[in-house]
């Protein structure tokens, strides 16, 4: 089989909210360079952890292996998922997700079953051929039921 990679799913309402708070850090972290070096060092902390979590999610993938799913959730935060481990493959709409791989979706998830308990939530820009393919790949029905 071959590899598939799939991109995540940028929202344009992240975009609207991920603009203006870069720009009001750098200004804050800018103008505290100004009065005090303390200061400023703990502002350029906080700038860079906000960064971090706002721009992490937009390097994850989602690639479908021969033996796996490939999860990568940002820079560091990755997962791999074999398809005999996998349970059941679901599509569901709503407003928040719990993955990393989902804050910037709006309404659009697949979630993923796997061994007995676990499960992890993705949102890509196919999300239906996605789903399909992963369901095909582990074997299991093809459900397109959204919950």
């Amino acid at each position: 089989m071959e590899t598939k990679r799939y991109k995540p799913l940028v929202d344009k309402l992240f975009l609207i909210i991920f603009l203006p708070i870069v720009l009001l850090m750098t200004a804050l972290v800018v103008i505290l360079a100004f009065f005090d070096a303390s200061a400023m060092i703990v502002a350029l902390i906080t700038f860079f952890f906000v960064l971090y979590f706002l721009v992490s999610p937009l390097c994850g993938y989602v690639e479908l292996r021969a033996e796996t799913v490939f999860i990568k959730y940002g820079f560091f935060l990755k997962k791999e998922i074999p398809y005999t481990r996998v349970r059941a493959v679901l599509r569901e709409r709503r407003f928040y997700s719990y993955s990393m791989m989902s804050l910037k979706n709006a309404f659009e998830h697949v979630i993923i079953k796997y061994n007995s308990y676990d499960d992890t939530t993705v949102s890509v820009v196919c999300n239906d051929e996605f789903a399909r393919e992963l369901s095909e790949r582990a074997g299991l029905p093809v459900r397109e039921d959204l919950i």
